[in-house]
């Protein structure tokens, strides 16, 4: 058995693993879903690493999306890791922001459509969340993951990353071939960047682990293994 430490991303929450959760936990293992406050990049890692210093381990430790990002930071140096997943996920290098790298390959269609209130947070309209960033899920669970939807801090695309974990620890990567919230090609490049293990889901949208969560818990299982 070993300790499982799911982190989602931005615009989303703990809920995200739900389809996920079971397939680990009938595998055996001990699992935690953390919930970030999402205000800034480094308050979510504070968050990450406050529930990875809690688990006995070995730790698989997996980041969706800007989740990516924060396990990257929160992970590193941690002595209780085994291994790390990236389900379609920003995987920063040092002093890189998830901005630079992105800019290497065409913006996603989603990106005009962001929306930034008043408080500074970042949010996509129900209706566009629904197009772009679940497509190939249910409908009406679509609409509920819009509805409940995590609003982020607008900076946290500026954050300049510190010395990766990925560096560390053997590493998994999901990419989501259809993915339309952060580019597949900008996927693939940080997969083979970082030598992960990549599995490559070719019709998935960015809710990857809602719509192929089968086929997420069995990586999640192998970096386990």
């Amino acid at each position: 058995m070993v300790d499982i430490l799911l982190v989602h991303g931005a615009i989303a929450d703990g809920s995200s693993w739900a389809a996920v959760i079971p397939a680990l936990q009938d595998a055996g293992h001990h699992v935690v879903a953390v919930q970030q406050p999402l205000s800034s990049i480094p308050d979510d890692i504070v968050k990450v690493r406050q529930a990875l210093d809690l688990l006995a381990g070995p730790v698989v430790v997996v980041g969706h999306s800007f989740g990516g990002c924060v396990i990257t930071n929160a992970a590193y140096g941690a002595a209780n890791v085994k291994s790390l997943v990236y389900v379609a996920a920003f995987a920063p290098d040092e002093d890189e922001t998830v901005v630079s790298a992105a800019g290497r390959f065409p913006p996603p269609p989603s990106v005009p459509f962001f929306a930034v209130d008043p408080q500074g947070r970042l949010t996509l309209p129900q209706d566009k969340f629904v197009e772009f960033f679940a497509p190939d899920v249910d409908p009406v669970q679509a609409r509920l993951m819009a509805c409940v939807q995590g609003p982020s801090d607008a900076a946290r695309f500026e954050y300049i990353s510190g010395p990766p974990a990925w560096k560390q620890f053997p590493t998994w990567y999901v990419v989501a071939g259809n993915d339309q919230i952060i580019n597949p090609q900008h996927e693939r490049w940080l997969a083979d960047r970082m030598g992960a293990h990549t599995t490559v889901i070719e019709a998935s949208s960015h809710s990857v682990m809602v719509s192929h969560a089968a086929e997420v818990a069995d990586v999640i299982l192998a970096a386990a293994a």
